[in-house]
């Protein structure tokens, strides 16, 4: 293990033949493949641990959880009960990580939520998340879940430290609900809505052991979960206090929503249809048509598409603030090779398995072998089509040692690995070796592109702990 920690811990330098060596790196994609070995043996010995044997992906959540989702089955519905946990998923093959933050709703009604508000130490943190009913002991339970990314983990830090989280579910329909921390409950429904908080730490604890502050898969979790759900995580982050419109909103959660009616929502809906969000007349009701205006308005302006208006919005309606919108994506750093492709390689991971997002898998062909991982992006600089097997090679070379290599693009979406790029096109670049895991620590690596006579090297360098 000491070996793998100290390639992965190496500084790769891009070095074209040739040509003077350029200003790139090819940094390690993770740590010690947290979620491989040793590291998965601790979630273990949770009750909740489960692990599909024939696909490798597994899911875990606290004692507390357990003990408060088995309490919250035998709740009577007509009540209503919500709770929120931390749930970690994963893949073992591919090394992905995912945490989950999940709320559950018992009641008469469905809240069909796609966003959920939570309120902590003068936050408002707004997420996007999934929705769906499934059963729980004798009852059916909405489970609504939000896939974080590191934003998301350091919001769910400040609820597993809070006192008091208070929390918004919206949606078709809406529901609020109070996590307070307390020595005793004097109901049920307190005790288990207060649990929540208690049933965060162990998960975030688990986190740190397994080393995700090194996680750098991210970008993986996020274009798997899009291709599943159809959304990235997200999540947005308010500061409480601070609006200053003189709308009259909501005091814990600073916003109008779903079912207000109020003099404000009367206001708001006056913005929306000045702005031409909106038709009809002002009735103060904040209904279907008022959280399409809203969401409508929020996209356009750039602010995460949910059925929130806050000072944010509200500013945007009044010409105050511009979309703030989504910064482009920096444009990966890509050298022409061959007269037929730019390619740019921007880090590398050592794992038993490599998948597209939406789930092509190509593995090591034994338990002996792993796969040595380079990643980045390639383009089709030529009017022709680009075959991979007849225009492109690559080799890993070790000392001596060489070993061959296949070269894939994603394709579809992220649907399936193809070995052809159209004219002009772009797409993420795959570049894998198979290795016998005896050597797979050593360093001294080398990686060859070639086209035609032209070939570009990427090499690692580095020494062990």
């Amino acid at each position: 293990m000491s070996k793998k920690r100290a390639v992965l811990a190496t500084v790769l330098i891009l070095i074209l033949t040739a040509q003077a060596a350029l200003a790139q790196t090819l940094a390690p994609a993770a740590p010690e493949r947290i979620t491989l070995g040793e590291g998965l043996k601790r979630l273990e010995r949770y009750a909740a641990w489960q692990e599909a044997e024939d696909e490798g992906t597994w899911s875990v959540w606290s004692n507390e959880t357990a003990a408060a989702l088995n309490q919250l089955s035998q709740e009577t519905p007509g009540t209503g009960t919500g709770y929120f946990y931390l749930a970690l998923t994963g893949d073992r093959a591919t090394g992905l990580i995912q945490p989950e933050l999940v709320f559950c709703h018992v009641g008469t009604e469905t809240i069909g939520a796609d966003t959920v508000s939570v309120a902590v130490s003068g936050t408002r943190y707004d997420f996007r998340v999934t929705d769906e009913t499934r059963p729980l002991g004798n009852l059916n339970v909405e489970f609504m879940t939000a896939p974080l990314d590191q934003d998301g983990l350091s919001a769910v830090r400040a609820m597993a430290a809070a006192t008091t989280v208070r929390v918004k579910l919206l949606g078709e329909e809406s529901y609020t609900f109070t996590a307070e921390r307390r020595d005793s409950y004097t109901t049920t429904r307190a005790q288990i809505e207060g649990s929540s908080l208690k049933g965060l730490t162990p998960m975030l604890d688990e986190l740190d052991a397994l080393g995700i502050a090194s996680y750098a898969l991210w970008d993986k979790n996020a274009a798997r979960w899009k291709a599943l759900f159809g959304f990235e995580p997200e999540m947005a982050a308010t500061r409480l206090g601070q609006a200053d419109d003189a709308i009259a909103r909501d005091q814990n959660f600073e916003m109008l929503s779903r079912d207000d009616r109020t003099a404000g929502v009367r206001t708001l809906q006056e913005l929306l249809i000045d702005t031409g969000f909106m038709q009809g007349r002002a009735d103060g009701s904040f209904g279907d048509g008022t959280v399409r205006a809203v969401t409508a308005a929020r996209r356009y302006y750039g602010l995460m598409p949910c059925g929130i208006a806050d000072h944010a919005l509200i500013s945007c309606l009044r010409g105050q603030a511009g979309s703030d919108g989504e910064a482009a994506a920096a444009d990966e750093e890509t050298q022409p090779l061959g007269g037929v492709c730019a390619v740019g390689l921007d880090r590398f991971w050592l794992a038993g398995s490599v998948a597209t997002p939406r789930g092509e898998v190509r593995s090591a062909t034994n338990r002996d072998n792993a796969l040595f991982i380079a990643e980045g992006v390639i383009e089709n600089i030529s009017p022709a089509e680009l075959a991979f097997y007849r225009q492109l090679t690559a080799e890993l070379t070790l000392g001596d040692a060489a070993y061959a290599c296949t070269i894939v693009c994603e394709s579809d979406g992220g649907a399936r690995y193809d070995t052809a790029l159209l004219p002009r096109a772009r797409a993420r670049l795959v570049v894998y070796a198979e290795v016998p895991r005896t050597v797979s620590g050593e360093t001294g690596w080398a990686l060859t592109l070639t086209a035609g006579s032209e070939s570009q090297t990427w090499t690692v360098a580095g020494q062990a702990d």
